[in-house]
């Protein structure tokens, strides 16, 4: 199983885990600072999918996607709280 952990964007960061060829399913894993809508995550969860159907040849129904939100007091970029930082 390859494991490829990713920056998308800022504060979301995604760890795909493919199989080998015959294994069982590829998993996203997508850690993000809270405050997504269920609405995106939605989409967010159907667009990987569909790139990993696309690019990695997997099976629909056998893509999971899997978020993780983290609150702002426990997340640090740069050594600085999310909650910290002034942007």
């Amino acid at each position: 199983m390859s494991t490829t952990p990713t920056i998308l964007e800022g504060r979301i960061q995604a760890v795909i885990m493919i199989p080998k060829k015959g294994g069982n399913m590829p998993h996203v894993q997508v850690t993000l600072v809270e405050g997504r809508s269920t609405d995106q995550k939605r989409k967010m969860a159907a667009r990987l999918t569909d790139v990993l159907v696309e690019e990695a040849g997997a099976k629909r129904e056998f893509v999971s996607v899997s978020f993780i939100d983290v609150r702002k007091d426990d997340f640090a970029e740069g050594g600085v709280l999310v909650i910290d930082q002034k942007r």
